[in-house]
């Protein structure tokens, strides 16, 4: 009997590229679970639940499509109270769906992503709003929005993009569990106003 190919969280951004992989983050809670085990490195279903604020008996059906297409994979199992618990994780932390975006033939999975995703930014924003630990000045500040709507020049668009990627970054390397968890989102779309 062959032994079991054990894989590891890459450091290199893992693509995600497959039409079956994108159609699967239509739904935000899978999208919840992607981000969580990407963040915060590997977890059991129960702890996840806990993370998202949902049981762990709604989560099993999403973990179980995450997994069918390759976004989360069995990271190995672990002892809890004598009973035996399987842990997740992600390819690699850094889960990029930048190259589908370019690619026209997933628009409209595209769009059910985004859709998905605000309804979801206006529940999570509320709940920070909520937040005893919410910071909204200062260099601690978790807790803002903005929306700006100007006309760059190529060159500042090229510094703003250089800046998000910096963001991305820095978001992805720096890690202290001793702080609440932060989602950064943005939405970055030319208008039609000529």
């Amino acid at each position: 009997m062959g032994e079991k190919k054990t894989k590891k969280v890459s450091a290199r951004p893992y693509w995600i590229t497959r039409k079956d992989q994108i159609m699967s983050l239509a739904s935000a809670v899978r999208i919840d679970i992607l981000d969580h085990l990407a963040g915060g490195g590997p977890m059991s279903i129960k702890e996840i639940a806990a993370e998202i604020g949902m049981k762990p008996s709604a989560l099993y059906h999403h973990m179980e499509q995450l997994e069918a297409v390759d976004l989360i994979f069995e990271a190995g199992t672990r002892l809890v109270n004598r009973k035996s618990e399987k842990v997740y994780a992600t390819p690699s932390r850094k889960m990029r769906m930048l190259r589908a975006l370019g690619d026209p033939a997933h628009a409209e999975e595209m769009r059910a992503i985004v859709g998905s995703l605000g309804r979801r930014l206006e529940k999570e924003f509320s709940n920070g709003l909520d937040n005893e630990r919410r910071k909204t000045e200062g260099a601690a500040r978790n807790l803002g929005f903005y929306r700006f709507l100007n006309r760059p020049s190529k060159s500042t668009l090229k510094e703003v993009n250089k800046k998000l990627d910096e963001i991305a970054e820095l978001l992805w390397q720096d890690r202290d569990p001793s702080q609440p968890m932060v989602l950064l989102s943005w939405v970055m779309t030319p208008l039609d106003t000529d």
